[in-house]
């Protein structure tokens, strides 16, 4: 019994130092503990590193990789695109350029996440969220979402997720702190250059603009500082677009899914709402009718059995603030439940990390000032559910369609 208080003790005052750290010590702490959790879940280096070949190619001037073994290149006149969006190759340029293309795609991504955590704990903050809550919900984002999986597997396709998110996010918290709305507009911008759809986002923050300007005249300024911004990697992206295909139009995808049977109806269509319903709602694991009784599917998991707690964004109240989150959900969502995949190969819905950080607004906002027991539970329950992933896939490749 003895021990047990010496124990109690020696953790509230550890929790005591913490909480008299300075908010940029907190996030740089915050920040490493993700860290550590991220390396120790982390998988082999990705066999598909499409951006490091591509930063590599930056390097050396050119647009077009020399690794032709990689999924989903364009072969374009005798060069072989990339078809994501380049801001991952971007970033990964300083590692090329020190490490070569052996560099491991995934250290980054970790890297990345990592930073996001924190970053969500600031916007958490800024948001009315106290010590407890905000700490809670941000170990929810950190490791009770499909960030935790996508993040630590690290391929081409995950990567982009992760960039998205931490420059969504950043883009969020400097609104909430009314800073510059042409490096908002630019942060967006880049998150685009990871995930294309994460642009349609933009009415949130021109909501933000009208919101926080009493008058016409400064929110014209201002939100014409945002979109000019916004629009600067975007026309960066369209002249990518004309140098490797002659077009401002992007016709990478529509190359690469010729005769590919998961696009029937093209690219995008109405016809593929009804399985990405089914995938974000109701997909569940394999069932086994032995020990361990669950196999994770491929095809993902739906989003609210990865992450049980965001069954907390249906209750509200609804401020403003989360009004115009939820505007921004339903601005993106027609990009993705229209597409020909829900995602694939992945744990959760991948896909939902392109408006996850409007989801963790809208979490925080029903879970109400203070959490209670169910809240806590559903968020422990969220966390069990991603380890069950990632020690499923990646350290027993436990996993099948």
């Amino acid at each position: 019994m003895l021990r047990l208080s010496r124990f109690n003790l020696a953790v509230r005052q550890l929790y005591d130092k913490v909480a008299s750290l300075s908010t940029t010590w907190k996030f740089i702490l915050i920040a490493f503990v993700a860290f550590v959790v991220f390396a120790w879940s982390k998988g082999p280096p990705p066999g598909q590193d499409h951006y490091v070949w591509l930063a590599s190619a930056f390097l050396h001037g050119k647009l077009g990789i020399s690794n032709t073994g990689l999924e989903e290149l364009v072969n374009w006149h005798g060069n072989y695109y990339v078809v994501y969006p380049p801001g991952p190759a971007v970033l990964l340029m300083p590692f090329v350029a020190v490490f070569g293309t052996s560099f491991d795609e995934s250290i980054l991504s970790i890297i990345l996440a990592s930073i996001s955590v924190s970053a969500t704990w600031v916007m958490l903050r800024k948001v009315g969220a106290n010590k407890n809550k905000a700490l809670w919900l941000t170990i929810l984002f950190g490791f009770g979402t499909c960030l935790w999986f996508t993040a630590s597997v690290g391929t081409s396709w995950y990567i982009a997720e992760v960039v998205a998110v931490l420059f969504l996010t950043s883009a969020i918290v400097l609104t909430l702190y009314q800073k510059n709305y042409a490096i908002i507009g630019l942060l967006l911008g880049f998150a685009t250059l990871a995930r294309l759809t994460v642009v349609l986002a933009f009415p949130f923050f021109l909501f933000m603009v009208y919101e926080r300007n009493p008058s016409w005249k400064p929110r014209f300024k201002q939100a014409a500082v945002f979109l000019i911004g916004l629009a600067i990697p975007i026309i960066l992206y369209v002249a990518y677009n004309i140098v490797r295909y002659g077009t401002v139009l992007d016709i990478g995808y529509n190359i690469i899914i010729k005769n590919d049977p998961n696009y029937p109806y093209g690219l995008y269509s109405i016809y593929y709402l009804p399985k990405h319903i089914y995938a974000i709602f109701f997909q569940g694991p394999i069932l086994l009718s032995s020990f361990p009784y669950f196999k994770p599917n491929w095809m993902g998991l739906g989003l609210f059995f990865t992450t049980p707690a965001f069954i907390y964004i249906f209750k509200g109240p609804w401020n403003r603030l989360s009004k115009y989150a939820i505007i921004a959900i339903l601005c993106i969502l027609p990009s993705l439940v229209f597409h020909g995949t829900v995602g694939f190969t992945q744990f959760g819905y991948r896909f939902s990390l392109d408006f996850t950080p409007f989801l963790m607004l809208l979490t925080a906002n029903g879970m109400g000032e203070n959490l209670g027991w169910r809240a806590k539970a559903l968020i422990i329950l969220s966390v069990l559910v991603n380890l069950w992933g990632i020690i499923s896939i990646i350290k027993f490749n436990f996993v099948s369609f």
